[in-house]
């Protein structure tokens, strides 16, 4: 069942499922959701990036604060990120939805699935494909989302903010894509030759840096268990430095086939 208008000013007086929203937006089964003066652009490079990278993707992103307008280019992409915030409870998801006035210019946002449990401010991609550069501006109405009601019987274990790694919950904009969160449960080795699982993808509580979760795959007295930061775990280094017995370009690389193991090598060691 997707909700009415009526019902969203409930669920807004009710279950604060959007703060920041212009209650003059809500139609008859949507509300319009607007941009921030907050965007992120993506750093023109001619470099391949290598999705197994996440240093350099981290690194691909510009913040900017607009004053009051932008001018968006042909062909240019660029993320927005939303005034409003979006709380949603167990049983309702989300789907965002492009804004026909904008379509219809060429200017297009992404369709965006947002599940039960979801806490945050989304970044929103907003494409220009047309031959025309045009004004946007703050405040400005990009797109609708419509909020849909789920069977019963969800299970508090499916939330979104339950899930293993919830990347995404309580961002507050300005965040670009965390695809390396597909590495949890991957093997990757050390440049010294020891072999590491990603247990998961964690946060530091002050400065918000992202950080891996590994365990050593080899008995230690110390610790089986560490973290590293993520720029540090997937940083590049120098393939002639002297212990660095795997001959590798990066401090931890993605194990694809385990049949040579450095491991028993007399040189192996470090995390």
């Amino acid at each position: 069942m997707i909700f009415n208008g009526n019902d969203i000013k409930k669920l807004i007086e009710e279950e604060n499922i959007i703060e920041n929203c212009n209650k003059d937006y809500i139609s008859s089964g949507s509300c319009d959701i607007s941009m921030s003066s907050s965007i992120l652009k993506i750093k023109k490079t001619f470099k391949t990036i290598d999705l197994t990278e996440p240093e350099k993707i981290e690194n691909m992103y510009e913040k900017i604060e607009i004053k009051d307008t932008y001018n968006l280019r042909p062909n240019e992409l660029i993320f927005v990120v939303l005034n409003e915030k979006i709380n949603l409870p167990k049983n309702i998801v989300a789907h965002i939805r492009p804004r026909t006035s904008l379509s219809r210019l060429g200017i297009l946002i992404n369709m965006q699935h947002i599940n039960s449990g979801y806490k945050g401010i989304l970044n929103i991609s907003m494409c220009n494909l047309s031959p025309n550069t045009y004004k946007i501006k703050t405040g400005m109405r990009i797109g609708q989302i419509v909020f849909e009601e789920l069977t019963d019987g969800i299970t508090d274990d499916l939330l979104y903010e339950n899930e293993r790694t919830p990347i995404y919950q309580n961002e507050d904009g300005n965040n670009g894509s965390k695809i390396y969160v597909d590495f949890i449960g991957k093997v990757f080795r050390h440049f010294k030759g020891n072999y590491y699982y990603i247990e998961n993808i964690s946060m530091d509580s002050e400065t918000k840096e992202t950080a891996i979760v590994y365990r050593s795959l080899y008995e230690r007295k110390d610790s089986m268990l560490w973290t590293r930061p993520a720029k540090m775990f997937f940083e590049e280094i120098d393939v002639n430095r002297k212990d660095n017995i795997t001959g590798q370009k990066h401090r931890f690389e993605l194990v694809e086939d385990l049949t040579l193991d450095y491991t028993n090598n007399e040189n192996k060691g470090g995390k």
